[in-house]
């Protein structure tokens, strides 16, 4: 796997120190942990873990409703009709056997997990909470007509607003609110549903209808359908612009219809293969197109050609914002110093460094891949780089432990908890006598005193020690 700077692409920024399998789909990104989720072409759930550059992969392949929030806590639905949890961990051993088979899954950011059951006449909903395997809720909808098919398109949207998941079951869309398990909007729309898409915030759906050119906009105030975009062909699939301002619908062949959200009218038509990962827009309003061999990046406004990337669509392609992309701090290239003394707790503060951070912006995973960078602003907590491995005697670097606990998900829970001007800490696994123990932390950082500063700033209970964890 390696990494661009977009708009940069012909120098790369980093590089995985594992190669990473050919990749299906991408399931979920955790900014916080930096773990990449996805499922490769074997069925296998996968794990790119961006900060050290390692690639896991599940034991399990021909994996189906593959669900994660965060990219370290990946449910996946097994041939054997098992529910399994693949974890950062590895040693994670948590598996469910369901009392129907599932149509989906839809992880949640509380460490909850939802299940859907197509039944003849309805859609069955229940929730648990791992690692415990007991329904803690449930939710039966009951369908106009025979369910022909699975809980078929569903997405979940997180925001101020509050969670939704949004499925379709023959001629009806549903959302449920995942808080308490209530039916937010149970709409028939007069046909059967081919495709959903919602916006970022969740305050809007559009839906392809089977056979129909006109979109149907549903907005979720209204619970009705209040508008209607006509296309130049019946679209078969629908993709989001991760910012809100596009719509990306599939016709005929190769065509692709972009629609603007500002005022819901299609700017036109553009020629593209549709794949898991291409169609893509950026950042910048570019729409990376695949033809034959290369990707053509085009206009958003004029949809005409502005870059090619040559055998650029070999790759497979990803859009992310992230910091951690960062130049190798040149400690790490010193020769290795074996310590034998424990790490030292910490010493009275002075006043903390100030660096600068580059945010950076993942746009492909594969053989190559784009990124693209900007400057934030100083004193960030993510200043300094993370990467894990020996420290080199050149300088050492200092990590804030808030917590150390027997179970993972006790850790995640004090994690979850934790906002130190904007950052939440990550969660670590370590062995000590023969017992995994799991660290809520923080870092590392440069010098110790920054850390004390940012430790006595959290307003928690903390130690700090020397090194990476």
């Amino acid at each position: 796997m390696t990494a661009f700077g977009y708009p940069a692409l012909d120098k790369a920024l980093w590089k995985s120190g594992s190669r990473a399998p050919a990749l299906q789909e991408i399931v979920a990104f955790g900014v916080e942990d930096g773990y990449l989720a996805g499922v490769d072409q074997r069925g296998s759930a996968v794990r790119i873990d961006l900060r050290l550059g390692a690639v896991s992969r599940s034991r399990d392949s021909l994996l189906h409703a593959v669900s994660s929030t965060d990219g370290s806590a990946i449910y996946a639905l097994t041939a054997s009709g098992e529910v399994t949890r693949f974890t950062a961990s590895g040693g994670d051993s948590w598996t469910l056997r369901p009392p129907q088979p599932l149509s989906a899954l839809f992880a949640q950011a509380d460490g909850s997990l939802i299940g859907a059951v197509a039944e003849p006449d309805r859609v069955v909903l229940w929730r648990v909470r791992p690692p415990g395997k007991a329904i803690i809720d449930s939710l039966s909808i009951p369908i106009a007509g025979s369910v022909s098919a699975s809980a078929a398109t569903l997405l979940s949207t997180a925001g101020s607003v509050g969670d939704r998941v949004f499925f379709s079951v023959n001629e009806s869309v549903i959302a449920v609110r995942t808080r308490d398990m209530q039916i937010a909007l149970d709409l028939p729309v007069g046909a059967p549903v081919r495709a959903l898409a919602a916006t970022p915030s969740g305050d809007r759906l559009f839906v392809a209808l089977t056979g129909d050119r006109s979109l149907r906009i549903v907005d979720r105030f209204q619970e009705r359908v209040s508008g209607r975009i006509t296309l130049p062909g019946a679209p078969r699939e629908l993709r989001m612009d991760p910012l809100g301002r596009l719509l990306l619908a599939r016709g005929g062949g190769d065509s692709v219809y972009v629609v603007s959200l500002a005022n819901d009218e299609v700017i036109g038509t553009v020629r593209s293969e549709w794949r898991a990962d291409l169609p893509l827009v950026f950042a910048d309003g570019a729409i990376a197109l695949a033809h034959d061999k290369d990707v053509v990046l085009a206009d958003a406004a004029s949809l005409r050609d502005r870059r090619t990337i040559t055998n650029g669509a070999t790759d497979f392609w990803l859009a992310l914002r992230w910091n951690g992309f960062r130049p190798r701090a040149k400690g790490l290239d010193a020769p290795v110093e074996f310590r034998r003394s424990a790490p030292r707790d910490s010493s009275a503060p002075t006043e903390p460094g100030r660096d600068t951070v580059r945010d950076t912006t993942a746009v492909a995973t594969g053989s190559r891949a784009a990124i693209s960078t900007s400057m934030s602003q100083p004193g960030s907590l993510s200043d300094a780089p993370m990467i894990a491995g020996v420290v080199g005697s050149a300088r050492s670097r200092f990590t804030i432990s808030f917590a150390a606990v027997p179970t993972e998900r006790a850790a995640r829970t004090v994690a979850l908890r934790l906002r130190i001007n904007g950052t939440t800490p990550r969660v670590t696994s370590a062995e000590r006598n023969g017992e995994t123990l799991y660290r809520v932390v923080l870092g590392p950082f440069e010098s110790r005193a920054e850390t004390e500063q940012i430790g006595k700033a959290s307003g928690q209970s903390y130690w700090i020690f020397e090194g990476v964890p």
